[in-house]
């Protein structure tokens, strides 16, 4: 699995019962290290608040849109 696997993996069950649907990068950094994955945490926010989100800048056409920024550090998946 990739890093935006296990994060996607991560946040999918974040979200399963919350009427909201939203999380902070926080939360994901907190269910990557419950699980025991080595990925720096500094990676982790990138991936949520940057690489996994919709609106933000892609000047390398690598963004994969998984995610929508909501609110100021609240996230939500996207049905793509």
């Amino acid at each position: 699995m990739t890093c935006r696997d296990d994060i996607l993996e991560v946040i999918r069950e974040l979200v399963q019962g919350r009427t909201d649907q939203t999380f902070g990068a926080a939360d994901v950094v907190a269910g990557m290290k419950a699980r025991g994955h080595q990925y720096k945490e500094l990676s982790i926010r990138t991936y949520v608040t940057s690489t996994l989100c919709a609106p933000a800048p892609d000047p390398t056409g690598r963004r994969t849109q998984d995610l929508e920024r909501v609110t100021r550090g609240r996230y939500r998946l996207r049905d793509v």
